[in-house]
């Protein structure tokens, strides 16, 4: 499974990478360890970039964050 893939279906469910991607996406994606091409695919918001490099259809996901 790619990186991307990985990093796809995290961060559906885990509060912290989503946490982290809403405060720097770029950074979140890097630490992650996504390369240059995932990078600019993810950041552009363009999902045929996606998933020409992933192989799979991507849907859209919205995240809701509350106070602590």
């Amino acid at each position: 499974m790619s990186k991307l893939i990985e990093f796809i279906e995290k961060i559906a469910t885990d509060p912290a990478l989503q946490k982290s991607y809403a405060a720097d996406p770029e950074r979140a994606l890097r630490d992650y360890g996504l390369d240059d091409a995932e990078i600019k695919a993810v950041l552009s918001g363009d999902r045929k970039q996606v998933e020409a490099l992933t192989g799979r259809s991507v849907k859209p996901v919205l995240f809701y964050f509350f106070p602590d």
